[in-house]
């Protein structure tokens, strides 16, 4: 399965998801790939990668697949360029990543796909080349516009991708205790659940997150029994679940 993470704003927690669930599947003995695919590069940093190996702006403007490949936390990693955010649209322009994995999709059992927080030339590629998305989102007034939003921008892509199946929300930095939080989450859950998206689950607030990131370690070896670890495993488990 291609999995592409996406959310149109910032702070939203996409880029520890796309980490936290590529490391998961690799825990869990998985062949995963994770794909930066954001000209800011904090995927890359987080996973300890390095883009003097080959990155993913080399890799769709015309480098073999496997040659832009490196291994970092155990799992496969193509870095980011800055150079990404030079890209423009033409015609057949979204469909460039789609063709350039095409190539390597059977090598693995998830890729792992990080998007910038914009819509735009990258992540409309990124969605071209999904089997499925995620969408992660805080639990406030804004993100019920970026989950309409966002849902209406898998709509439009999936007419262009057969493959592109389902999407899932996941809510990071979930606090329970707020009577708000709780209010929020089930508006986010009905919304989702009116355009056809699975509610994945939501991951508490821990440090250990942030900490597996900025130390540049995996989460499942610097902190595998803390409860971010422990939420990221279950929804990365259903999303395996539903790529079989």
């Amino acid at each position: 399965m291609v999995l592409t993470i996406i959310a149109q704003n910032g702070g939203t927690g996409k880029t520890t998801t796309a980490a936290a669930v590529a490391q998961a599947a690799g825990y869990l003995g998985k062949r995963v790939l994770a794909i930066d695919f954001d000209p800011q590069g904090h995927l890359s940093w987080a996973l300890n990668a390095d883009r003097r190996q080959g990155d993913a702006y080399q890799l769709i403007t015309g480098t073999p697949a496997r040659e832009a490949i490196q291994t970092a936390h155990g799992i496969d990693v193509i870095a980011s360029n800055p150079a990404l955010s030079t890209l423009r649209s033409g015609k057949g322009s979204a469909r460039r990543l789609e063709y350039a994995i095409e190539s390597i999709r059977g090598l693995y059992d998830l890729i792992v796909i990080d998007t910038p927080a914009t819509a735009g030339e990258l992540q409309y590629n990124a969605i071209q080349a999904a089997d499925g998305v995620v969408i992660p989102l805080v639990v406030d007034t804004y993100s019920i516009m970026s989950l309409y939003q966002t849902a209406d921008t898998v709509e439009q892509i999936r007419q262009t991708n057969e493959r592109l199946r389902w999407a899932g929300l996941v809510l990071p930095m979930y606090n329970s205790r707020p009577k708000f939080n709780r209010q929020m989450r089930d508006k986010l859950e009905a919304i989702a659940r009116d355009n056809n998206i699975e509610y994945l689950g939501a991951i508490r607030v821990n440090t250990a997150l942030k900490e597996a990131a900025g130390l540049r370690e995996s989460l499942y070896s610097y902190a595998p029994k803390s409860a971010g670890a422990q939420d990221y495993l279950q929804i990365t488990r259903r999303i395996l679940e539903i790529a079989e």
